[in-house]
Protein backbone atom coordinates (compact mmCIF):
# COMPACT_ATOMS: atom_id res chain seq x y z
CA UNK A 1 0.00 0.00 0.00
CA UNK A 2 1.30 3.80 -0.90
CA UNK A 3 0.88 6.03 1.51
CA UNK A 4 0.62 9.34 0.58
CA UNK A 5 1.87 12.51 2.69
CA UNK A 6 0.51 15.76 2.55
CA UNK A 7 2.47 18.60 2.99
CA UNK A 8 0.99 21.14 6.13
CA UNK A 9 2.02 24.53 6.33
CA UNK A 10 3.28 25.33 9.94
CA UNK A 11 1.97 28.60 10.39
CA UNK A 12 -1.30 27.43 9.06
CA UNK A 13 -1.18 24.52 11.21
CA UNK A 14 -0.34 26.56 14.70
CA UNK A 15 -3.35 28.98 13.46
CA UNK A 16 -5.46 26.21 13.50
CA UNK A 17 -4.56 25.26 16.94
CA UNK A 18 -5.17 28.97 18.31
CA UNK A 19 -8.66 28.95 16.54
CA UNK A 20 -9.15 25.48 18.00
CA UNK A 21 -8.57 26.28 21.44
CA UNK A 22 -10.14 29.57 21.05
CA UNK A 23 -13.32 27.70 19.97
CA UNK A 24 -13.18 25.11 23.15
CA UNK A 25 -12.71 28.15 25.86
CA UNK A 26 -15.70 29.99 24.01
CA UNK A 27 -17.39 26.88 24.20
CA UNK A 28 -16.57 26.21 27.82
CA UNK A 29 -17.94 29.60 28.94
CA UNK A 30 -21.00 29.43 26.75
CA UNK A 31 -22.17 26.25 28.52
CA UNK A 32 -24.88 25.91 30.02
CA UNK A 33 -26.84 22.58 32.25
CA UNK A 34 -28.91 20.73 29.35
CA UNK A 35 -31.85 19.04 30.30
CA UNK A 36 -32.89 15.49 28.93
CA UNK A 37 -36.43 15.68 26.98
CA UNK A 38 -37.97 14.56 29.70
CA UNK A 39 -37.73 12.82 33.42
CA UNK A 40 -39.47 10.67 35.43
CA UNK A 41 -41.78 10.97 38.60
CA UNK A 42 -42.83 8.57 41.13
CA UNK A 43 -45.42 9.09 43.67
CA UNK A 44 -47.42 7.72 46.71
CA UNK A 45 -50.47 9.51 48.28
CA UNK A 46 -52.53 8.05 51.15
CA UNK A 47 -56.49 8.33 50.07
CA UNK A 48 -58.50 10.12 53.06
CA UNK A 49 -62.08 9.86 52.81
CA UNK A 50 -62.00 7.35 49.81
CA UNK A 51 -61.71 10.82 47.94
CA UNK A 52 -59.50 8.84 45.13
CA UNK A 53 -60.12 11.93 43.19
CA UNK A 54 -58.37 14.30 45.20
CA UNK A 55 -55.46 11.78 46.08
CA UNK A 56 -54.69 11.02 42.87
CA UNK A 57 -54.18 15.39 41.79
CA UNK A 58 -51.82 15.37 45.19
CA UNK A 59 -50.12 12.41 43.17
CA UNK A 60 -50.00 14.20 40.20
CA UNK A 61 -48.24 17.54 41.81
CA UNK A 62 -45.72 15.40 44.05
CA UNK A 63 -44.82 13.20 41.09
CA UNK A 64 -44.00 16.84 38.85
CA UNK A 65 -41.49 17.59 42.12
CA UNK A 66 -40.01 14.33 42.51
CA UNK A 67 -39.38 14.89 38.27
CA UNK A 68 -38.15 18.27 39.36
CA UNK A 69 -35.61 16.84 41.75
CA UNK A 70 -34.17 14.20 39.17
CA UNK A 71 -33.55 17.28 37.14
CA UNK A 72 -31.65 19.13 39.51
CA UNK A 73 -29.68 16.18 40.65
CA UNK A 74 -29.32 15.50 36.76
CA UNK A 75 -27.73 18.75 35.99
CA UNK A 76 -25.74 19.62 39.16
CA UNK A 77 -24.73 16.16 40.40
CA UNK A 78 -25.22 14.23 44.06
CA UNK A 79 -23.07 16.13 46.10
CA UNK A 80 -24.18 20.08 44.73
CA UNK A 81 -27.85 19.34 44.53
CA UNK A 82 -27.33 17.98 48.10
CA UNK A 83 -25.37 21.67 49.14
CA UNK A 84 -28.25 23.84 47.57
CA UNK A 85 -30.70 21.51 48.48
CA UNK A 86 -32.79 24.48 51.09
CA UNK A 87 -32.50 26.88 48.40
CA UNK A 88 -33.73 24.48 45.05
CA UNK A 89 -36.95 23.61 47.58
CA UNK A 90 -37.85 26.67 46.38
CA UNK A 91 -38.72 25.80 42.94
CA UNK A 92 -39.65 22.67 43.86
CA UNK A 93 -42.82 23.57 45.72
CA UNK A 94 -43.73 25.05 42.45
CA UNK A 95 -42.70 22.34 40.05
CA UNK A 96 -45.76 22.63 38.33
CA UNK A 97 -45.18 26.12 36.80
CA UNK A 98 -42.10 24.90 35.17
CA UNK A 99 -43.98 21.71 33.20
CA UNK A 100 -44.51 21.53 29.75
CA UNK A 101 -46.37 18.51 29.48
CA UNK A 102 -46.82 15.47 31.24
CA UNK A 103 -48.10 11.79 30.61
CA UNK A 104 -48.88 8.68 33.12
CA UNK A 105 -46.68 6.14 32.71
CA UNK A 106 -48.63 4.21 35.28
CA UNK A 107 -51.84 5.10 37.39
CA UNK A 108 -53.07 3.07 40.27
CA UNK A 109 -55.66 3.12 42.74
CA UNK A 110 -54.39 0.69 45.74
CA UNK A 111 -57.92 -0.06 46.85
CA UNK A 112 -56.59 -2.33 49.79
CA UNK A 113 -53.80 0.05 50.92
CA UNK A 114 -55.98 3.10 50.25
CA UNK A 115 -52.99 4.37 48.55
CA UNK A 116 -53.15 6.31 45.04
CA UNK A 117 -49.73 5.78 43.10
CA UNK A 118 -48.46 7.22 39.99
CA UNK A 119 -45.67 7.61 37.49
CA UNK A 120 -45.34 10.07 35.06
CA UNK A 121 -42.67 11.29 32.68
CA UNK A 122 -42.33 14.97 32.76
CA UNK A 123 -41.04 17.54 29.80
CA UNK A 124 -40.06 20.53 31.86
CA UNK A 125 -39.77 24.54 29.92
CA UNK A 126 -35.19 24.45 29.65
CA UNK A 127 -35.58 27.76 29.91
CA UNK A 128 -37.67 28.57 32.62
CA UNK A 129 -35.43 25.79 34.20
CA UNK A 130 -32.40 27.38 34.48
CA UNK A 131 -33.46 31.33 34.54
CA UNK A 132 -35.26 29.83 37.92
CA UNK A 133 -31.59 28.38 38.87
CA UNK A 134 -29.93 31.67 37.96
CA UNK A 135 -32.46 33.73 39.62
CA UNK A 136 -31.06 31.63 42.80
CA UNK A 137 -27.23 32.24 41.70
CA UNK A 138 -27.23 28.52 41.39
CA UNK A 139 -26.15 28.73 37.94
CA UNK A 140 -23.63 31.22 36.38
CA UNK A 141 -26.63 33.70 34.86
CA UNK A 142 -29.65 33.52 32.79
CA UNK A 143 -29.18 31.18 29.93
CA UNK A 144 -31.61 33.96 28.12
CA UNK A 145 -29.73 37.18 29.11
CA UNK A 146 -30.58 40.29 26.98
CA UNK A 147 -33.33 39.22 25.36
CA UNK A 148 -37.30 40.63 26.65
CA UNK A 149 -40.71 39.93 25.12
CA UNK A 150 -43.04 41.99 24.50
CA UNK A 151 -46.96 41.57 25.15
CA UNK A 152 -49.65 44.31 24.79
CA UNK A 153 -53.32 44.50 25.22
CA UNK A 154 -54.47 46.82 22.49
CA UNK A 155 -57.98 48.85 21.80
CA UNK A 156 -57.76 50.32 18.13
CA UNK A 157 -60.60 52.39 16.66
CA UNK A 158 -59.76 50.97 13.39
CA UNK A 159 -59.99 47.38 14.38
CA UNK A 160 -62.69 45.09 15.37
CA UNK A 161 -62.79 43.58 18.74
CA UNK A 162 -61.04 40.30 19.46
CA UNK A 163 -62.39 36.82 21.05
CA UNK A 164 -59.07 36.09 21.96
CA UNK A 165 -55.68 38.16 22.74
CA UNK A 166 -53.74 35.72 20.45
CA UNK A 167 -55.92 36.76 17.34
CA UNK A 168 -54.12 39.23 16.14
CA UNK A 169 -50.53 41.28 16.80
CA UNK A 170 -51.00 44.85 18.20
CA UNK A 171 -49.62 47.80 16.27
CA UNK A 172 -48.07 48.73 19.83
CA UNK A 173 -46.62 45.49 20.56
CA UNK A 174 -44.90 45.44 16.78
CA UNK A 175 -43.83 48.65 16.66
CA UNK A 176 -42.44 48.76 20.09
CA UNK A 177 -40.55 45.23 19.36
CA UNK A 178 -39.18 47.04 16.32
CA UNK A 179 -38.01 49.73 19.04
CA UNK A 180 -36.10 47.03 21.11
CA UNK A 181 -34.32 45.77 18.06
CA UNK A 182 -33.19 48.84 16.82
CA UNK A 183 -31.59 49.59 20.62
CA UNK A 184 -29.55 46.03 20.01
CA UNK A 185 -31.73 44.14 22.27
CA UNK A 186 -33.14 40.45 21.36
CA UNK A 187 -37.12 40.52 21.41
CA UNK A 188 -38.93 36.82 21.44
CA UNK A 189 -41.73 36.86 19.19
CA UNK A 190 -45.07 36.05 20.24
CA UNK A 191 -45.53 33.25 18.07
CA UNK A 192 -42.97 31.13 19.79
CA UNK A 193 -45.04 31.57 22.62
CA UNK A 194 -48.77 31.00 22.22
CA UNK A 195 -49.09 27.65 22.51
CA UNK A 196 -47.39 27.45 25.66
CA UNK A 197 -48.85 30.47 28.26
CA UNK A 198 -52.49 30.92 28.51
CA UNK A 199 -54.48 34.18 27.48
CA UNK A 200 -55.69 34.26 31.08
CA UNK A 201 -51.88 34.38 32.50
CA UNK A 202 -51.45 37.14 30.20
CA UNK A 203 -54.17 39.24 31.19
CA UNK A 204 -53.26 39.20 34.52
CA UNK A 205 -50.18 40.10 34.17
CA UNK A 206 -51.37 43.19 32.02
CA UNK A 207 -53.34 44.07 35.19
CA UNK A 208 -50.26 44.05 37.33
CA UNK A 209 -49.97 40.50 38.51
CA UNK A 210 -45.74 40.20 38.93
CA UNK A 211 -45.73 36.42 39.50
CA UNK A 212 -47.26 35.74 36.23
CA UNK A 213 -45.57 38.43 34.16
CA UNK A 214 -42.18 36.25 35.67
CA UNK A 215 -44.05 32.83 34.43
CA UNK A 216 -43.99 34.29 31.23
CA UNK A 217 -40.50 35.67 30.85
CA UNK A 218 -39.78 31.80 32.29
CA UNK A 219 -41.55 29.82 29.82
CA UNK A 220 -40.61 32.41 26.50
CA UNK A 221 -36.59 32.16 27.48
CA UNK A 222 -35.98 36.04 28.65
CA UNK A 223 -35.00 38.02 31.35
CA UNK A 224 -37.57 41.30 31.27
CA UNK A 225 -41.51 41.25 30.41
CA UNK A 226 -42.57 43.93 28.82
CA UNK A 227 -46.51 43.95 29.23
CA UNK A 228 -48.95 46.70 29.19
CA UNK A 229 -51.67 48.46 27.10
CA UNK A 230 -52.64 50.67 24.63
CA UNK A 231 -55.43 52.98 23.30
CA UNK A 232 -56.20 54.58 19.57
CA UNK A 233 -59.36 57.22 19.85
CA UNK A 234 -60.02 59.14 16.55
CA UNK A 235 -60.34 62.96 17.83
CA UNK A 236 -62.99 65.66 16.79
CA UNK A 237 -61.09 68.08 14.46
CA UNK A 238 -62.12 71.15 12.77
CA UNK A 239 -60.04 71.09 10.20
CA UNK A 240 -61.91 70.26 6.98
CA UNK A 241 -60.35 66.98 4.98
CA UNK A 242 -58.24 66.32 8.20
CA UNK A 243 -58.58 63.27 10.82
CA UNK A 244 -56.65 63.46 14.24
CA UNK A 245 -55.63 60.48 15.48
CA UNK A 246 -54.82 59.89 19.70
CA UNK A 247 -52.90 57.05 21.04
CA UNK A 248 -51.98 56.33 24.94
CA UNK A 249 -49.59 53.58 25.70
CA UNK A 250 -48.44 52.19 29.09
CA UNK A 251 -45.70 49.68 29.54
CA UNK A 252 -44.04 48.04 32.48
CA UNK A 253 -41.03 46.00 31.83
CA UNK A 254 -40.84 43.65 35.01
CA UNK A 255 -37.75 41.18 35.60
CA UNK A 256 -38.07 37.30 35.26
CA UNK A 257 -35.35 36.48 37.39
CA UNK A 258 -36.66 37.91 41.01
CA UNK A 259 -40.51 39.47 39.75
CA UNK A 260 -39.19 42.98 40.68
CA UNK A 261 -40.66 46.22 38.53
CA UNK A 262 -37.54 47.25 36.49
CA UNK A 263 -39.31 50.12 34.85
CA UNK A 264 -42.76 51.91 34.01
CA UNK A 265 -43.70 54.27 31.61
CA UNK A 266 -46.71 55.51 29.99
CA UNK A 267 -47.03 58.37 27.36
CA UNK A 268 -49.46 59.34 24.57
CA UNK A 269 -49.24 61.43 20.91
CA UNK A 270 -51.79 63.24 18.77
CA UNK A 271 -51.30 63.52 15.20
CA UNK A 272 -53.08 65.08 12.03
CA UNK A 273 -53.06 63.34 8.89
CA UNK A 274 -55.37 62.81 6.19
CA UNK A 275 -56.23 60.00 6.35
CA UNK A 276 -57.27 58.24 9.76
CA UNK A 277 -55.03 55.31 9.34
CA UNK A 278 -52.07 56.94 8.73
CA UNK A 279 -52.77 59.35 11.50
CA UNK A 280 -53.17 56.31 13.64
CA UNK A 281 -49.81 54.23 12.50
CA UNK A 282 -47.44 57.41 12.89
CA UNK A 283 -49.58 57.78 16.54
CA UNK A 284 -48.58 54.62 17.57
CA UNK A 285 -44.86 55.19 16.32
CA UNK A 286 -44.18 58.57 17.61
CA UNK A 287 -45.39 56.60 21.51
CA UNK A 288 -43.80 53.86 21.37
CA UNK A 289 -40.67 55.48 20.43
CA UNK A 290 -41.20 57.69 23.11
CA UNK A 291 -41.71 54.48 25.44
CA UNK A 292 -38.58 52.56 23.97
CA UNK A 293 -36.08 55.75 24.77
CA UNK A 294 -37.69 55.65 28.37
CA UNK A 295 -36.98 52.03 28.47
CA UNK A 296 -33.64 50.84 26.51
CA UNK A 297 -31.80 52.24 29.36
CA UNK A 298 -33.57 51.21 32.27
CA UNK A 299 -33.01 47.61 30.81
CA UNK A 300 -28.87 48.23 29.88
CA UNK A 301 -28.97 49.30 33.90
CA UNK A 302 -30.32 46.64 35.07
CA UNK A 303 -28.14 44.21 32.92
CA UNK A 304 -25.32 45.99 34.17
CA UNK A 305 -26.02 46.26 37.77
CA UNK A 306 -29.67 45.06 38.86
CA UNK A 307 -32.15 45.86 40.54
CA UNK A 308 -31.28 48.94 42.12
CA UNK A 309 -33.37 51.04 45.27
CA UNK A 310 -34.17 53.86 44.95
CA UNK A 311 -32.90 57.17 45.91
CA UNK A 312 -33.56 58.53 49.21
CA UNK A 313 -34.41 62.44 48.76
CA UNK A 314 -32.82 64.70 51.57
CA UNK A 315 -35.95 66.21 53.22
CA UNK A 316 -36.96 69.92 52.73
CA UNK A 317 -35.24 72.40 54.54
CA UNK A 318 -37.86 73.87 56.74
CA UNK A 319 -39.01 77.45 56.22
CA UNK A 320 -37.10 80.70 57.67
CA UNK A 321 -39.02 82.13 60.78
CA UNK A 322 -39.95 85.44 59.56
CA UNK A 323 -37.83 86.82 62.64
CA UNK A 324 -34.59 85.59 61.09
CA UNK A 325 -35.35 87.16 57.94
Amino acid sequence: MIKTRIPINKYWFLGFLVFAGLQYDAGYALAQPVLKDSYEGTAQVPVKNDNYVAARKKAVAFAMKNAMEMVFQDLMGEEEFDANKGQLKKIIRRASRYVKSYRYLQALDDIDNKVSEVVLQVRFFPGAVNQALAGMGVISGPISEHKVVVLMKESSFSSAPLSSFWDLVPISETQLAKNFLEGGVEVIDRSQIRDTISEAVVLSAIKGNVEDARNIGLKAGADIVIVGTAVSKLKKIREKNMKMVQVNISAKAVSAVDSSLIAAKSDFATVKHEYELSAELEAFDVTSQKLADFLLPSFHRYWENGIQPPEEKAPDAPPMPMADM
